[in-house]
């Protein structure tokens, strides 16, 4: 099956938006003891973290990785939710993941060319309003960095400055949120949230699903 070819895009401007109470927040289970010493700083200064993931999606992308960890294979998917603003700084909110069937390996992965129509289903199946705000990939057993692969898959699909790079180390028990700056790519600070405490996403009333995916497949690719 061909590729995929995208043939438009929407825009949306940033929402000015409350990000996710402090009171539901934590930091990931894998931090190291420096990076968790400046989530709870961040939190007690009650500035906004770059990116806030969800424990629904958190728990979708260390199960993932987790289960692929003993082949070391890698794993990947993406990061569904919304870029916000508040108080004139800028955030993202990951709310769910999608993803389908791979080829991978150790060292390298990428998404099943006959498994796109499954993953644009599950995009449509999402059941909420959402934009792609970047997307995850495991490193089983080599750290968590972006690769002169990654880079390109970055610029090349998520160059925008709300759009996040998640990496999971499976093996070293290891995680980390980045995104690119000038030339190359700086890390950037998370937090797990608990939906249920999030007021903003649970006043909205029913859920919204106005995505609709139509792949347009064209030979040769």
């Amino acid at each position: 099956m061909a590729r995929p070819k995208i043939v438009g895009e929407t825009k949306r401007p940033l929402g000015e938006k409350e990000p996710p109470p402090s009171s539901g927040l934590g930091p990931h289970p894998w931090l190291s003891e420096q990076s968790r010493s400046a989530h709870q700083q961040r939190v007690r200064s009650g500035a906004i973290f770059d990116v806030y993931l969800s424990r629904v999606g958190e728990e979708k992308i260390r199960s993932h990785a987790v289960k692929e960890a003993p082949r070391r294979l890698e794993v990947m998917g993406f990061l569904l939710g919304e870029a916000c603003t508040w108080k004139g700084e800028a955030y993202s909110v990951v709310r769910d993941v999608v993803t389908t069937e791979l080829r991978s390996s150790s060292s390298k992965v990428r998404f099943d060319p006959k498994a796109f129509p499954k993953l644009f289903h599950g995009l449509d199946d999402s059941g909420f309003d959402y934009i792609l705000v970047g997307w995850y990939h495991s490193h089983p057993g080599h750290t968590c960095f972006l690769s002169g692969t990654d880079m390109e898959t970055q610029r090349s699909m998520f160059n925008q400055p709300y759009h996040v790079a998640l990496v999971i180390d499976p093996i070293n028990r290891d995680i980390k949120t980045f995104r690119l700056r000038d030339d190359g790519y700086e890390e950037t600070m998370f937090a797990v949230f608990d939906p249920l405490h999030d007021v903003a996403a649970n006043t909205k009333g029913a859920r919204t699903r106005r995505l609709k995916v139509t792949p347009v497949m064209q030979p040769g690719h």
